[in-house]
């Protein structure tokens, strides 16, 4: 009879595990981003959110953490107790491309759900800047006493002054937080340059701005004559994916399940028209594995990057 007794609960546990993780999600979820709103950041995720919230069956909000480039949101998903209820939607350049000394997460501090598009990573400036293109921006920039620059990440803010240094240039970097801080300093003609993660797109289609190089590896999907920093022989450039992560110690059935609706989410007609019509970036969508292997392969190189820059110096 104990016997009995003791197979019975032991069937009981098993069956209340197998009910909570069916369950899942049982309660709200929060997509954390870590960029203001008005950039492209939030506007894709504003749509995601909408659509995973009826993909789950729960809703699920956003909260904004900005700061750091990203850094901030990133930090604060990778220590959280909080498993698959808590989603952190970013470019990966804050993940693989994080201060390599006394970093505040490692790679393998999250799990990668899913990357959904592909990030148009630009130098910009306005559209009635008095140069037109790359060799005439350092033409220009050369005479001025200084050049004022809204920086994004850290990526972008080593990788101007690599081009400071090459050309004897006196950058003044003014830090941003995303597109919606770079967007008003450049159409307001407050910096001579600034970086953009793709929300110039808009105002280049507008003749707000225009488009001086590609950060990305890539030529720009939108501006295929643009040249990249590379083919401008600075030896510098980066790919940053938008992804959707969670925190490793998200159990195995939560993963699944995400990683199903975020599959679902980038055939959903509302997400597509976002990221193609509005954002303008490549659509795609890589998994767990490849975009594991993605991250830490970007994250490789770019420390091989930094050292060679600090070698150089």
């Amino acid at each position: 009879m104990k016997k009995v007794a003791t197979f019975l609960i032991f069937q009981l546990i098993l069956f209340s595990t197998w009910v909570n993780a069916s369950n899942f999600p049982s309660k709200p979820l929060t997509l954390l981003i870590g960029f203001d709103r008005g950039g492209t950041v939030f506007t894709q995720a504003e749509t995601l959110a909408e659509v995973l919230t009826d993909i789950l069956n729960q809703p699920v909000t956003i909260q904004l953490r900005s700061g750091l480039g990203g850094g901030i949101a990133a930090a604060m998903v990778a220590q959280s107790q909080s498993e698959g209820y808590i989603m952190l939607f970013t470019p990966s350049i804050p993940i693989t491309n994080a201060p390599h000394t006394k970093p505040a997460f490692e790679v393998d501090d999250f799990r990668y759900v899913g990357a959904i598009s592909e990030d148009q990573s630009a130098l910009v400036t306005y559209s009635d800047a008095p140069f037109s293109n790359w060799t005439e921006f350092i033409d220009y920039a050369r005479q001025q006493d200084e050049i004022l620059y809204a920086s994004q990440n850290l990526t972008d803010r080593h990788f101007i002054n690599v081009i400071a240094e090459r050309e004897g240039l006196n950058i003044r970097i003014i830090p941003v937080s995303g597109g919606a801080g770079m967007t008003p300093l450049v159409l307001g003609k407050d910096v001579h340059l600034a970086f953009s993660g793709g929300t110039h797109n808009r105002y280049v289609d507008s003749g707000q701005m225009k488009v001086l190089a590609s950060v990305s590896v890539n030529r720009l999907s939108e501006h295929p004559h643009i040249p990249t920093l590379q083919e401008l022989d600075y030896g510098i450039g980066t790919q940053s994916l938008r992804i959707l992560a969670v925190p490793k110690n998200t159990p195995d059935d939560q993963f699944t399940i995400l990683t199903n609706a975020l599959k679902q989410a980038v055939e959903d007609p509302r997400l597509i028209q976002v990221i193609h019509d509005v954002i303008r970036h490549p659509v795609i969508f890589m998994g767990e594995s490849e975009l594991t292997q993605f991250i830490i392969d970007e994250r490789s190189q770019y420390v091989d990057l930094l050292s060679k820059i600090e070698n150089e110096n």
